[in-house]
């Protein structure tokens, strides 16, 4: 038996079938990586994308993944994009950018490997990060959930299966999995930068909430994320079929409660390809619902919202 045991988490996969593995050459996809040959998931492709944000560093991180691979003689997929420029030309923050090329990237992979399910070695730190994070910013069970174990994502016509199945296990953990098979892996400086918010959550506030609370409150917040997890899969299915219309029909959206409205309109800016969606995108939406509501107004991304017809469309 594996020391970290992921049979519960691996459960709907089968061995023999060929999965992705998007893999930075970090501790935690590095662990991911052998706990997945350890589980007898030997069919694995690995995906390394390159956001040439930082220099020489990046090319030895896909350097240390390609030489990882061949030593254990899985195929290899290499992808690199200069991420800065595209968020300048997208007016996109810097991770957002990252994170469009990144899938795009493995979307073009599943494609030519045939092969729409994707490993990531997200784990319960990141969970905690993300679901405080979203909090402190505002946010709604959405949010709040955090990242689920199992998701999808269109990209350009490829839908992608995204399977998490290290959010129960802490980097800790991962770490001493690592240490103790002297397993080498590849540390990102960018990682301790005070600069990113998401750095400054993790490395000054958790540390100060574990002394003032103790580390009992990180599971706390696990056991939230899992308990709105299951409210926010209800009202997605509610949401669905009425997000999946080309509009959105006035009249038809005034009859549900404000929460499914809301939930709806989420997911339509959603399947619109609106990379970002928060509270001020789906209010703006919501504004046009009122009867003395304006015509047409303006979206973030240069796009644009007006009602004809009793219809919302967007363009």
């Amino acid at each position: 038996m594996p020391s970290i045991d992921l049979t519960s988490s691996l459960a709907l996969l089968d061995p023999e079938e060929t999965l992705l593995l998007g893999i930075s050459g970090g501790s935690d996809s590095v662990a991911l990586l052998h706990l997945l040959l350890e589980h007898g998931y030997h069919w694995l492709v690995l995906c390394h994308f390159d956001h040439q944000l930082r220099g020489a560093a990046s090319q030895e991180d896909a350097r240390f993944v390609e030489e990882l691979a061949a030593s254990l003689h899985l195929p290899c997929e290499l992808g690199q994009e200069n991420v800065a420029l595209r968020a300048q030309r997208d007016r996109l923050s810097l991770e957002t950018a990252a994170r469009e090329a990144r899938y795009t990237f493995f979307a073009e992979v599943a494609k030519k490997k045939k092969c729409s399910r994707l490993l990531l070695a997200h784990h319960s730190d990141d969970q905690i990060e993300t679901c405080l994070f979203h909090y402190l910013r505002g946010s709604g069970a959405a949010g709040l959930s955090g990242m689920q174990p199992l998701s999808h994502r269109m990209i350009g016509g490829v839908e992608l299966t995204l399977i998490r199945p290290l959010l129960a296990i802490s980097k800790k953990q991962l770490k001493n999995y690592l240490e103790k098979r002297a397993l080498p892996f590849r540390e990102d400086s960018s990682n301790e930068s005070l600069v990113p918010m998401r750095n400054r959550l993790r490395h000054q506030l958790l540390p100060l909430l574990d002394i003032i609370f103790g580390t009992t409150y990180r599971q706390a917040i696990l056991r939230t994320a899992t308990i709105l997890s299951a409210e926010q899969e209800y009202l997605e299915s509610l949401a669905a079929p009425f997000a999946a219309e080309l509009t959105l029909n006035v009249h038809k959206l005034n009859t549900h409660p404000l929460a499914l409205r809301r939930r709806i309109i989420h997911r339509w800016l959603r399947n619109h390809h609106f990379s970002e969606v928060g509270f001020h995108e789906v209010e703006l939406i919501h504004s046009l619902l009122a009867p003395n509501a304006p015509k047409k107004i303006n979206l973030p991304q240069n796009r644009h919202a007006s009602v004809r017809g009793g219809e919302i469309y967007l363009y």
